[in-house]
């Protein structure tokens, strides 16, 4: 991929971002939905951070605290799901 269209798809991505009330609401109609179930929810909360935490830019945070994202077990994953939680909490109270 060029410079160009990097250029494209960036624009594109920044116009059409969802705010995150917007990718709640689509979580939680997808949910509603399809009838998931709290055990599924957490699986999938999981599962979805898990690959989060896989992709390059967040791996490089990850392994620059000398943490392996393929190594995490699913209590630790849940861990670090509450403490950013909570991070991002304090965050908004500002």
């Amino acid at each position: 991929m060029n410079r160009l269209q990097k250029k494209h798809i960036k624009e594109y991505l920044d116009e059409n971002r969802m705010s995150m009330d917007e990718i709640q609401q689509a979580f939680l109609d997808s949910f509603t939905m399809n009838q998931v179930s709290n055990e599924e929810a957490a699986a999938l909360f999981v599962s979805l951070m898990r690959n989060m935490l896989l992709m390059p830019h967040n791996a490089a945070q990850l392994e620059e605290l000398d943490i392996d994202p393929k190594k995490l077990s699913v209590d630790a994953i849940t861990e670090l799901i509450g403490v950013w939680a909570k991070e991002y909490i304090k965050g908004m109270k500002k």
